[in-house]
């Protein structure tokens, strides 16, 4: 089968690779489609603990053709996707129910082959149906699953103000969720114009463009703070920036994803001082159902967040157009 290998750091090839094997405990799952993520880019680039040779890809949804000799209540032709975090469920982590810090982890796509290829070994634990969810609105489970354990970790009370830094498509699935979660008012703020009209239409109160002095033009919306802060860049000097706005007694979400050296600057006496509540999030945490049931009620809407769409063999021009920025991009998805 055809599959995309990153052989080692910015060494990449679509070849052929024999087709997986369904162990006893996997099934093989017929690729449909596959969200480009950062996380892949930085697997390219050397940037992530990943495994070399490596098949990238982990937001993956496709039918199962192929079942192993002990997996039960499957069955082959189920339209599927699957968490591609794979936990061993007995460790130090695993027993507190911390599951996505488990010490044995394995990632699909990461560790072990993932979903840019024409097929991909899946363990039976991690898969999840999606019936007859459209294959490009089911691809968006893992991403929103990573925004819905997010606000398990900091959740806004009901009618609370809300600001996301960012509107990239991690930004507007959060701007979403956090509505579904009971926010009254939801500002966002980007540098693209772009996005920010599509964050208009995706239901935000207010949008405000990144450029230039916006401290004014945020704080007219929340005089007092946002009782919520969000940071969807990952850009240190926006993360730093995030205290600035928060109210006394709110909270500041981390969730984009710093490069793994950056620092920033805080005062503790301030978050002493204001009763602040900083939280950060890492991946999923068994949140591929309530993902699936946003997506299934249209509570989460997603095919506007898809910009570009390219066939296997043409995953180095996505890779290229991805780590360029050549173009206003959201979410790129491979559909082999």
């Amino acid at each position: 089968m055809k599959a995309v290998v990153i052989e080692a750091p910015h060494q990449l090839a679509v070849r052929d690779v024999p087709d997986p094997q369904a162990a006893p405990d996997e099934v093989v799952v017929a690729v449909a489609a596959v969200g480009l993520c950062g996380t892949d880019l930085h697997i390219y680039a050397g940037e992530y603990d990943g495994d070399y040779p490596i098949v990238p890809g982990h937001e993956v949804v496709g039918t199962i053709v192929d079942l192993g000799k002990d997996v039960r209540g499957l069955s082959a032709g189920m339209r599927v996707t699957f968490d591609p975090n794979v936990a061993c469920g007995q460790c130090h982590f695993c027993r507190r129910l911390r599951f996505n810090h488990c010490l044995n982890w394995q990632g699909i796509g990461v560790t072990r082959n993932g979903g840019l290829a024409e097929r991909v070994a899946v363990p039976a634990k991690a898969i999840y149906a999606i019936d007859d969810l459209p294959f490009d609105v089911a691809v968006f489970t893992e991403p929103l699953s990573c925004v819905v354990w997010g606000l398990q970790r900091a959740t806004p009370a009901l009618a609370e103000r809300v600001l996301i830094f960012g509107a990239g498509p991690i930004g507007l699935l959060m701007m979403q969720a956090v509505r579904c979660a009971g926010a009254g008012q939801v500002v966002v703020t980007d540098l693209q114009p772009d996005r920010l009209e599509l964050a208009t239409a995706l239901g935000a109160d207010a949008v405000v463009a990144a450029s230039g002095p916006v401290a004014a033009s945020l704080m007219r919306w929340a005089p007092y703070g946002y009782d919520m802060v969000i940071d969807a860049t990952g850009v240190p000097e926006v993360v730093a920036g995030c205290f600035e706005y928060v109210t006394r007694g709110g909270q500041v979400l981390l969730f984009g994803v710093c490069p793994e050296d950056a620092t920033i600057q805080f005062s503790p006496f301030d978050l002493f001082r204001r009763d602040i509540s900083v939280y950060g999030s890492f991946a999923v945490n068994v949140t591929f159902g309530p993902a699936l049931e946003l997506l299934r009620s249209g509570a989460v809407q997603v095919e506007p967040l898809i910009s570009h769409r390219f066939c296997l063999e043409e995953f180095p021009e996505a890779l290229e157009m991805a780590l360029a920025r050549s173009e206003p991009l959201m979410k790129v998805l491979i559909e082999p």
